[in-house]
């Protein structure tokens, strides 16, 4: 009798306390978020899809799903906006350093090195998909005697990032192209998530989608990231169907290919984003050796 009336009161005190711990941890976030603005907005970037999928993943090194101590501590800090003490108080360009200035400054060509990155990971996977022939940095074709906007992109020297067959329909070509932005750059603070990606969307969209759909007879998507791992509706429309054609060639549930899709991107901007993040910021002075005969060395 006395043990079954300890358990009873040792497992009530334990329920008990769990909700106690609970709606105490509920006030003190409820607290900490309504004061931290860059808190609530780490907090929603990590909420949309895709952003958090790395936590999750093994740390197989086949798929490069590894990261080591100081990447991991650095990936940390950046989803949740912590202060990074031992980033220079200075950059190669002459601002000032911190975390968000490192992602969107252009010494360096570390945001032409992430976008071009994600975009041959996005390539791997539509030949893995099974889609025949995937094409990368492809030439439009001249718009001569068409008319369009301002905002199109018409110059001869424009190319698609991704050109592939058979995504959406047998036998026409599909156009992608990439871009990737840093949310909590200075001029976005005070955007939601939600209109920066439709923002991006538009504006590949008044750039390529006439000059696609009336030169190329193709369809045009574009595929908008954001550094923090999310993703705009058109690109989950893409990863879907994507996932879709995956399932079919190699026999595997949807479930688990999206998973894949989802983390084999992610690590791919999150490395991208490190190395962005701890990369030398400073112009290089590049030699001529077009001249130089190196049997005299």
């Amino acid at each position: 009798y006395q043990r079954i009336v300890m358990y009873l009161f040792v497992s009530t005190y334990s329920k008990v306390r769990s909700v106690i711990n609970e709606e105490y941890c509920k006030q003190w976030y409820q607290r900490r978020v309504r004061g931290d603005d860059h808190l609530k907005r780490a907090l929603e970037l990590n909420s949309e899809q895709g952003a958090s999928s790395w936590l999750s993943a093994r740390p197989l090194k086949h798929l490069d799903h590894e990261l080591n101590q100081r990447e991991f501590t650095d990936a940390i800090r950046l989803r949740y906006c912590f202060h990074f003490p031992d980033l220079p108080s200075k950059c190669g360009c002459g601002a000032d350093n911190n975390a968000d200035h490192a992602l969107i400054c252009k010494v360096g060509g570390f945001d032409i090195w992430r976008h071009d990155h994600l975009r041959d990971t996005l390539a791997e996977l539509f030949r893995y998909a099974g889609l025949k022939p995937v094409n990368t940095e492809q030439l439009l074709l001249p718009c001569d005697g068409h008319t369009f906007p301002v905002s199109a992109n018409t110059r001869d020297d424009a190319r698609m990032d991704i050109v592939c067959q058979g995504l959406w329909r047998d036998m026409e070509a599909s156009y992608l192209d990439v871009r990737v932005f840093h949310p909590n750059a200075p001029s976005y603070q005070k955007t939601s998530i939600a209109q920066l990606h439709k923002t991006h969307q538009n504006q590949k969209k008044m750039a390529y989608l006439r000059r696609v759909l009336n030169v190329e007879q193709g369809s045009f998507t574009p595929l908008v990231f954001a550094t923090s791992g999310g993703f705009a509706p058109e690109v989950k429309r893409v990863l879907e169907r994507l996932g879709a054609k995956i399932c079919v060639k190699h026999q595997e549930g949807m479930a688990e290919t999206m998973t894949f899709i989802r983390q084999k991107l992610r690590f791919s901007l999150l490395r991208s984003t490190l190395v962005a993040l701890r990369g030398t910021k400073r112009r290089v002075i590049q030699f001529d050796a077009s001249e130089t005969d190196f049997r005299l060395t």
